[in-house]
């Protein structure tokens, strides 16, 4: 048995990070006799690069699934079961009182320090393994049956995963098949404070193809009828199509997280500087990722928000919860910052606020979506 039990929530790009960063880097440096255990809680044990979700959706002969989800065991298999261990399980709740998680397959696990990092849900399987990976499978088995077929193509979303599909429909698909993007925003990439950008990626994807309409309509239903897509859209319209592709909105995955740890937008009340939960009188608790308060839902929001997360454990297992305060504290960027592939040759960018050329995004992602990355971000080393 442990002295002290870390509890991990999620095995996705935040949780597998905390995991091998404590393993590799905070337990080892803390030199107490201490024995400390993490276990960690997922209904996926295998990763998905939801990076390259576009192109696998779209172009598995390009990007196929087998490249981007990965087991997760393999990269864990040098701890000992009393260092790591994995539980592939739903969590149904937490109880403070008694430092508890439950889930749905096992006996609750106690926890000392706890990790919330269970990310998003979506209205579709396609774009996560959050439900476990079998939905993500079945999703695209349908639709890579059904898309090569197709005549007509909507993408519902004007964000960045939205725009990447409808590029990628423009690459393999533009002219051959109605497709259309609908932005559901006044235009394109609208989180985005430069607006250029998204009126580039429109003239791009407009060359390639693609339909796009920008006057705020929504789908607001979606329903199958003899084997076609039937969309109710907001301004009262009814739109029939062969394959209709949500890109739109992700919900915070925390209906087991207690509501007084929750904001007014479901996310776990985090502290932006340390990722300690940010509720008094709660102290081992922390969040990092979509899940979490202080993130946009980027992926950079976690590569450099990680180091701040360790060190806030490392000092509260040192016992300095009120001692000496974190040197290394996250400092969000809050200029622009997104890569968006238009397909494998093209795509906007920007960096700290400056647009990048197409040549620069077609290099750094549009080529490939960063696989090389994956396996790196299991092992910890990415």
């Amino acid at each position: 048995m442990s002295d002290h039990q870390i509890v991990i929530i999620g095995a996705s790009f935040g949780g597998l990070g905390v995991a091998q960063g404590l393993l590799k880097q905070v337990l080892p440096s803390l030199g107490d006799k201490k024995a400390y255990k993490i276990t960690q809680i997922a209904p996926n044990d295998e990763f998905f690069w939801k990076i390259g979700a576009p192109r696998v959706i779209v172009n598995p002969t390009s990007l196929s699934l087998e490249k981007t989800l990965i087991p997760i065991a393999p990269y864990f298999k040098n701890y000992k079961p009393e260092q790591y261990e994995f539980i592939k399980a739903y969590v149904t709740s937490i109880d403070p009182s008694s430092k508890t998680v439950h889930t749905s397959t096992s006996a609750a696990v106690h926890y000392d320090s706890l990790v919330i990092a269970s990310g998003t849900n979506f209205s579709t399987a396609l774009w996560s393994v959050s439900d476990g990976s079998e939905p993500l499978k079945a999703a695209l088995e349908d639709i890579h049956a059904r898309l090569p077929k197709a005549q007509s193509v909507l993408v519902a979303g004007g964000g960045a995963a939205g725009v990447e599909t409808a590029g990628e429909l423009g690459e393999v698909y533009g002219k051959k098949k109605e497709i259309t993007l609908l932005s559901g925003a006044p235009s394109l990439l609208p989180r985005l404070q430069n607006k250029k950008l998204g009126q580039d990626a429109q003239a791009r994807l407009e060359k390639m193809g693609v339909k796009v309409i920008n006057d705020g309509i929504r789908v607001v239903e979606h329903t199958q009828q003899d084997g076609k897509e039937v969309l109710k859209l907001s301004n009262g319209e009814t739109k029939t199509v062969d394959v209709y592709i949500e890109a739109t909105g992700d919900r915070p995955n925390t209906k087991f997280v207690p509501q007084d740890w929750l904001d007014d937008k479901q996310r776990v009340k985090t502290d932006p500087a340390t990722l300690r939960l940010d509720v008094p009188g709660v102290t081992g608790v922390y969040s990092i990722g979509s899940v979490a308060s202080y993130s946009d839902g980027s992926v950079l929001d976690i590569k450099f928000a990680k180091p701040a997360l360790l060190e806030s454990i490392k000092l509260d297992l040192q016992g300095h919860a009120a001692g000496p305060r974190n040197k290394n504290i996250y400092k969000k960027i809050t200029k622009d910052m997104q890569f968006v592939p238009l397909g494998s040759q093209q795509g906007v960018g920007v960096a700290f606020g400056w647009k990048l050329p197409s040549f620069l995004v077609k290099m750094a992602k549009s080529k490939d979506f960063m696989i090389a990355n994956a396996v790196k971000t299991i092992d910890g080393t990415a």
